[in-house]
């Protein structure tokens, strides 16, 4: 991010250090307020000019964090003369917290001789150096610069040792703004991904309280089919079921799957007549750190399977654990979906006492003793369907 200021624009400098140094961390959450901060640190270090900025020694490449108003220009152009700037010809000399001036990298009459004080420092007055190495990486390094005009007296070691009483302070306020907008960005992608899921997906609190929904999960909740919104809490669309949904979201947010496997809570939810049951595989999302409370509280995705939903009979991994045989298999599966016997019979080209016998011989195999029942060991054996 880059300053700059004019004698009539100069904002009063700050009071004291400890006033400069709750600004530098109050900036640590708010990007907004860098401008000002660099302006107070230029007020204080007696600079023209304050620039954060990155340099990538490998590419020979600048740019600059952020770009307050008025900085624009100064920014762009040192970005175009970045590869010719001579105070980057050893990236040895930018170890992260060290604090150098320009003429400890090059000495000013050679730095008169350059292509980068001619087309660059010499327009804009500028001569003198004062550079901090708030991080380093591996192919660059992030710096907080600060220029003084050629006609001022250069940096001293004064000047030096108030930017190095700074430094750790603009070093850790930068450093928990990136962590926290890493973590910010990685969880946004992490969610979108869910968001192109034709499926629903829902993460819930321990107590129900909705997180995040997907798009598909909208248009459940708006439809009830299976699951609504009471509130702000996540509950079964029927009343019967929703004792058994608070209870496993309860239980299933307490687990941490880092620590140990959990097996979801599978669920048969439901629906408005003549719609098909629907199943809600209830998976651990593990524990997160709530800002509102200082304490870490634990998550739960729910994902939604419809009836609807296809599923292949004959690569069904209830068909294989159980031995059905195919036709049994195609039976279970269209149960599964929520289609009648009549509609199963049909789909088949089979008597309905033939579908009943069928079913009859899976209830056997697999020790369950109703439809819904058998839906509900089904969804647990494949809790991917799609």
């Amino acid at each position: 991010m880059t300053m700059t200021k004019t004698d009539d624009e100069r904002l009063p400098p700050v009071a004291s250090m400890d006033a400069l140094v709750r600004a530098i961390h109050a900036a640590s959450g708010r990007d907004g307020e860098w401008p000002l901060v660099l302006e107070r640190l230029g007020d204080r270090l007696g600079a023209r000019i304050v620039t954060l900025g990155h340099h990538e020694f490998a590419s020979g490449s600048d740019s600059s964090v952020v770009v307050s108003s008025g900085g624009a220009d100064f920014a762009q152009d040192m970005t175009a003369y970045a590869a010719r700037n001579p105070w980057f010809l050893s990236s040895g000399d930018y170890v992260a917290g060290r604090v150098l001036t320009g003429d400890e990298l090059i000495g000013n009459g050679e730095l008169r001789r350059t292509d980068f004080y001619r087309g660059f420092l010499r327009p804009r007055g500028l001569l003198h150096l004062l550079c901090g190495v708030v991080a380093q990486r591996p192919h660059g390094a992030h710096l907080l610069s600060a220029y003084r005009a050629e006609d001022e007296p250069p940096f001293d070691a004064d000047a030096k040792a108030e930017l190095a009483r700074l430094l750790d302070h603009v070093t850790l306020a930068l450093e928990n703004a990136w962590r926290w907008r890493e973590a910010d960005d990685l969880a946004h992608a992490l969610l979108a991904l869910t968001d192109q899921d034709a499926h629903a997906a829902i993460l819930v609190t321990a107590d129900g309280e909705p997180v995040h929904r997907n798009p598909a999960a909208e248009r459940l909740l708006e439809q009830r089919i299976g699951l609504r919104l009471e509130g702000s809490r996540l509950v079964a669309a029927s009343p019967a079921d929703r004792r058994l949904l608070a209870d496993t979201i309860a239980r299933v947010a307490q687990m941490d799957p880092a620590q140990a496997p959990a097996a979801p809570g599978v669920l048969t939810l439901a629906c408005t007549p003549p719609m098909p049951p629907v199943v809600a595989v209830v998976r651990a999302a593990g524990p997160v750190y709530a800002r509102q409370t200082g304490v870490r509280r634990g998550l739960a995705m729910v994902a939604v399977r419809g009836g609807h939903a296809a599923h292949d009979p004959a690569t069904c991994a209830f068909a294989r654990q159980y031995e059905l045989t195919a036709a049994q298999a195609k039976v279970s599966a269209l149960v599964f979906a929520g289609q009648p016997l009549s509609t199963i019979a049909h789909s088949l080209s089979l008597s309905e006492n033939t579908v009943r016998s069928h079913l009859r011989q899976i209830f056997q195999k697999t020790d369950t003793h109703g439809q819904m029942e058998l839906v509900h060991l089904h969804a647990r054996v494949c809790p991917t369907l799609p």
